[in-house]
């Protein structure tokens, strides 16, 4: 009876015509678009998952998208996540500080965010508005990525530096 309603709430996702494999507690709250790609798997469990996208935002999933229990993705402008991309578990991806850190803040408070082809992000990251992660980059566990990623990367740490340049030979999907 529980899978029947987390289908239901995904009813939005299957429109599209792809395949979502769920388990566990997946929670979705779509005012916005939501995307989905072939194969996307969530698993709920042992933490759930909140997917959001709030009206007039974009959410896109690309192909073969695995996304581990606990995380926490939040589109209230736009967040596109490539194919073959793994996030760990506990991980935050947002596009939206949701408010100013002072009355002299004017910057905007949502900034899209794009997550590259063959991306690895690992357990309990944390990604900020306005940041892109290029091509095949792998995020170290526990980093807080506040600024741009290029491709073929490892980064790490809170905020986020790379660490080294990754071999990647073309044509390799991470597995």
């Amino acid at each position: 009876m529980q899978l029947i309603s987390v289908l239901y709430k995904l009813k939005g996702m299957y429109k599209f015509g792809k395949v979502a494999r769920l388990r566990g507690k997946v929670f979705v709250n779509k005012f916005g678009e939501i995307r989905v790609g072939k194969n996307l798997s969530i698993v709920g469990h042992p933490w759930a998952v909140q997917i959001t996208s709030t009206k007039g935002a974009n959410l896109t999933f690309g192909d073969n998208v695995y996304v581990n229990a606990g995380v926490g993705i939040a589109a209230n402008t736009k967040i596109v996540i490539g194919d073959n991309v793994k996030i760990g578990p506990r991980t935050s991806i947002f596009d939206s500080n949701y408010h100013r850190v002072d009355s002299a803040d004017k910057s905007e408070l949502s900034k899209p965010i794009t997550i590259g082809n063959n991306v690895w992000i690992g357990a309990d990251c944390t990604i900020l508005p306005g940041v892109s992660i290029g091509d095949n980059s792998v995020i170290a566990a526990k980093s807080t990525v506040n600024k741009n990623v290029p491709n073929n990367v490892l980064v790490g740490g809170s905020p986020a530096k790379i660490i080294r340049e990754l071999e990647i030979e073309d044509g390799w999907v991470r597995e």
